[in-house]
C-alpha cells in the first residue's frame, strides 16, 4: 500500500540503542498534499499512534494529540535517511511501473517529491524506494508495538503515487516490496496484518475496520480527524503489494477493493 501507502507525521529518526519512536497510525508510503498521505522514514517502532495528515510535507514527527504506548527498544535500528540528491529511480530491482495496481477511477500521477517525501521526483507516477525504510514506514502505521528485530526487510521497494480522475490532489499510493524469498514475503505480511487487526478501539486514533475477502487483506480506516482511507494488500509469491485510497465515506466497497487484489503480482 501504498510508499504507504501512507501512505504525514509517519516518524522519527534516530540511531542510538534508546527506545524507539511509536508506530504512526497513517497512509503508508510518501506523497504530497498535492500528492495525498506522507511518510519519513524511521529508526525502528514501538507501539503507539500519530494521526495521518495530507500536508504538503510530512512530518518526522508525533503529531499534537497522539498517544504513547509502552515502547519496545532495539539496537536493530535505522540511521536517519539521506536527503534526496537526485531524482528517484524509476524501477527497483525486479519491479516495474507494470507491478503496481491501477485502481478503477485513480490515475497514476507524478509528484515532485523533497526532502520531506525523502525522494525526488523523476517525472512518472513510481519512485524506487530503499527498501529498508519503505518497509519500516508501511510497518509502523498498525497499532501495535513492533521493531525491526520482527520482520525482515524486503531487496527492491517501488511506490507508486495516484490521483482520483477529476481531482488528482485527492491522494493515493501503493506500494510494491520484492523480498528474497517467500518464507520472508510471507513472515512480513502476517506481521503487517497483526498490525492493522490491532486498530480496532472506536476510541483509538485509528480505527481499521477489515472486510473478508479471500484474496488479501481490505481495511476501511478512520482517522481520529476524521478522514478516512481503504487499503488493499496482499502476499503474492515473494511480493507483498499495498495500495491505500482516499475514501470519504468508504464508497469503495468489497467488489472494487477485490479488483485491485486482483492485479497484485508475484
Amino acid at each position: 500500500m501504498l510508499s504507504a501507502l501512507a501512505v504525514g507525521g509517519m516518524l522519527l529518526t534516530g540511531c542510538q540503542d534508546t527506545p524507539q519512536p511509536s508506530p504512526s497510525n497513517r497512509p503508508p508510503a510518501s506523497a504530497s498534499a498535492t500528492g495525498g498521505p506522507s511518510t519519513s522514514a524511521t529508526s525502528s517502532a514501538g507501539g503507539g499512534s500519530a494521526k495521518p495528515t495530507q500536508s504538503a510535507s510530512p512530518s518526522r514527527r508525533a503529531s499534537p494529540g497522539s498517544t504513547v504506548a509502552p515502547e519496545p527498544t532495539t539496537s536493530n535500528t535505522l540511521p536517519a535517511p539521506p536527503e534526496p540528491t537526485a531524482p528517484a529511480p524509476k524501477s527497483a530491482g525486479p519491479l516495474t511501473k507494470k507491478d503496481l495496481p491501477r485502481p478503477a477511477g485513480w490515475q497514476p500521477v507524478a509528484r515532485p517529491g523533497g526532502a520531506e517525501e525523502g525522494y525526488r521526483g523523476n517525472g512518472t507516477w513510481v519512485q524506487g524506494r530503499d527498501p529498508r525504510y519503505a518497509a519500516q514506514d508501511t510497518i509502523t502505521i498498525g497499532c501495535a508495538p513492533v521493531t525491526r528485530d520482527d520482520y525482515p526487510d524486503p531487496i527492491s521497494a517501488l511506490q507508486a503515487t495516484y490521483g482520483k480522475k477529476g481531482a488528482t490532489s485527492t491522494p493515493g499510493i501503493g506500494l510494491a516490496m520484492q523480498f528474497g524469498s517467500t518464507a520472508d514475503a510471507k513472515a512480513y505480511y502476517g506481521r503487517y496484518l497483526d498490525q492493522v487487526r490491532a486498530c480496532d478501539k472506536p476510541d483509538g486514533p485509528m480505527l481499521a475496520t477489515v472486510i473478508d475477502s479471500d484474496l488479501g487483506l481490505i481495511d476501511q480506516r478512520r482517522y481520529a480527524d476524521g478522514t478516512e482511507w481503504t487499503e488493499m494488500a496482499g502476499q503474492r509469491g515473494k511480493r507483498v503489494t499495498l495500495v491505500i485510497l482516499t475514501d470519504p465515506g468508504h464508497t469503495i466497497d468489497r467488489s472494487a477493493a477485490e479488483s485491485v487484489l486482483r492485479q497484485l503480482k508475484g
